[in-house]
Order: C-alpha cells, then structure tokens, then sequence
C-alpha cells in the first residue's frame, strides 16, 4: 500500500527503527497520549506528523521520479541517515515542527553529514559558512560544527523556525527560503 503522497508503507530501513535503548526511562515505563509510543516504528511517527499540504507540481513529480529511479541511492541514504534520524525526529517532535523537516538532510545532504558542496556548505544541514556564524556553528582550523550532526540540527531547526516566522507561518515559503543562497550558485545534491 502507499500513502498520500505515493510513498510505499510496507517496508521501510530496518536501520531507522529507533532501538529502545534510545527512548528515556521515564518515555519507556509509560507511553503518554501525546508522546510517542516505545519501539515505535520511525517512519511512522515522521509519517503521523505531516503537516505540509501535499505540493503537486512536474517539479516535484520529477524529484520524485528521480529519487525512486534510484533505490541503490535511497538505500545508502537509509542507512546513513538511522545514525541520526531518530535524534532529528525527536528535535522536531519536541519543538512542534512538522515532520517532513526531517527528510530534508537527505535532500540537502544525502544525509552525509561531511557532506561540502561547491558553494562551501557543508553537513547534513548544508549550512554556508556566514549562516552556519549566524546560528553560532563554530568553524576554525581545528573544527567545524556545521559537520556536527546535534550542534547542526538545532541551529537548522532554529534557523528554519525563523525563517517560517518570517514567511508569514508559510513552510513553502520557508524551506524555498532556506536554500534561496544556495540555488544560484550551486545544484541540487544527487540522491547518491
């Protein structure tokens, strides 16, 4: 069976079902209404808080076709990105975010995060080194937090918080936003 949005909901990474040794104590004696349940399968709590109305558009359908085509890539991406969905996941469940902010890593980044682009930006996040500043990721000789998968989560959900506020409480308008410095100067990250 598929979702709304075409995505099949059979089978998903094995990779990406968050083990139970990283729920809290107090998370794992007691499963709250609103909190998500113990050993609950990832994708189906990124796929319980959608909140963006489904974009239809050749553009979109073309990116889908595109990362489909590819399953080798996906996979690859799966496999990266269990090292440090889950810790988005909750990020973004604790700040009240949609859950498609999650999946953007695997588009800016390919979930990779020393991923660095030809514009300079780097990380999962693939922040240019002037935002990266902005957000308070340290970038010297010995260190750069932009490649920091926890420093540079927060500052991309701070920043993409933001940002939304800015775009009159529109996600499009947000996210279009946030890779608005990088379009002109550099492509999209290949799905592989």
């Amino acid at each position: 069976p598929e979702n709304s949005r075409g995505v099949s909901t059979t089978s998903q990474p094995a990779a990406l079902v968050a083990p139970a040794s990283s729920i809290s104590a107090s998370a794992s004696t007691s499963a709250t209404p609103t909190g998500p349940a113990p050993n609950r399968d990832l994708w189906d709590r990124i796929r319980a808080g959608y909140r963006l109305p489904e974009l239809s558009s050749p553009l979109v359908a073309n990116y889908e076709r595109l990362y489909l085509s590819r399953p080798d890539a996906l996979k690859r991406m799966f496999e990266r990105g269990g090292r440090y969905l889950f810790f988005i996941v909750e990020e973004i469940e604790r700040r009240g975010l949609p859950s498609e902010l999650a999946l953007l890593p695997f588009v800016e980044s390919a979930m990779n995060p020393v991923a660095l682009s030809s514009a300079k930006a780097a990380g999962l996040w693939q922040f240019i080194p002037s935002t990266g500043r902005n957000y308070d990721l340290s970038q010297n000789w010995w260190v750069d937090q932009r490649r920091d998968v926890l420093q540079s989560t927060n500052a991309a959900l701070g920043y993409l918080t933001r940002i939304y506020e800015m775009q009159g409480n529109d996600w499009f308008l947000a996210l279009a936003s946030y890779n608005l410095s990088l379009i002109h100067i550099s492509e999209p990250t290949r799905p592989y």
